[in-house]
């Protein structure tokens, strides 16, 4: 997901949303929609990036999405005004996750269990415990999400 206008049209599509930031993450989709095909002057350009109900940063790595509030951020304390995407951490508050990373989520454990097959022993039983990890990620995620039904008003 490469935006919050990405994000915007997601939950408008029906996809749902979950994680200790996702109220967040649902109220800078609906902001960053106001945005969406206007002309924006350099002033205002300046606003939006400036606007911190707008941090929203894909982490495709980590299959979530980090709606940034340097004061909550785990990853490196309010030392910045970017995430460290690279550090993200699993109880962090500003963590979100779409169906879309859930998906991949489960994909990432197929993954891991084919490799485990492969493997001897212990190594083979790890790879099978992050996928089973991966996998209750994911069913935490559809036990706890989200939908924004008819638009974000």
């Amino acid at each position: 997901m490469a935006t919050v206008a990405d994000l915007n049209a997601d939950l408008e599509d029906g996809i749902g949303i979950s994680g200790p930031a996702a109220r967040r993450a649902i109220k800078a989709a609906a902001t960053a929609a106001q945005y969406t095909g206007n002309i924006v002057t350099a002033r205002q350009a300046r606003q939006i990036r400036a606007n911190p109900q707008l941090a929203v940063y894909d982490n495709p790595n980590t299959l979530l999405m980090c709606v940034y509030k340097p004061d909550k951020a785990l990853c490196h304390r309010g030392t910045t005004d970017t995430p460290s995407l690279d550090r993200c951490v699993p109880t962090c508050a500003n963590i979100a996750r779409t169906d879309r990373h859930a998906a991949g989520l489960r994909r990432r454990a197929t993954v891991l269990d084919q490799r485990a097959a492969q493997v001897p022993g212990p190594l083979g039983e790890r790879l099978i415990s992050n996928a089973w990890r991966l996998r209750d990620l994911a069913d935490a995620h559809h036990r706890t999400r989200i939908t924004v039904q008819g638009g974000i008003a």
